[in-house]
């Protein structure tokens, strides 16, 4: 197996979903993440020191999850999922000032 093929070296449960950057929707496939319960879809991944560590979480609804019939590790899932690092700023905001309001500075 190589190193830089992600898909043979991803292990758990798979999900498939639709997933939206900005205005366009695709499909994806995420890994399936279950924290106190509640689904999440793993969006990123960062290496820290050569250990793959998730950045990225989506919640997911329990309710609009299914198992596929022909692999008991793959789900799908009937909502759309959004990254938040490809949500556009509203009007006057910049990275890191979310709220809206401006930053203050601090001497």
């Amino acid at each position: 197996m190589r190193v830089n093929e992600r898909r043979q070296s991803r292990i758990g449960l798979k999900l498939i979903h639709r997933h939206r950057v900005g205005d366009k929707v695709f499909r994806r496939v995420s890994e399936l993440v279950v924290i106190d319960g509640q689904p999440k879809a793993l969006l990123g991944w960062i290496n820290l020191g050569d250990v793959r560590t998730p950045i990225y979480l989506c919640d997911l609804d329990q309710a609009k999850l299914r198992r596929s019939s022909t692999s008991a590790n793959t789900f799908y899932s009937d909502e759309t999922t959004v990254d938040p690092r490809f949500e556009a700023l509203g009007p006057g905001q910049r990275d890191g000032d979310r709220d809206g309001e401006a930053p203050t500075n601090a001497a």
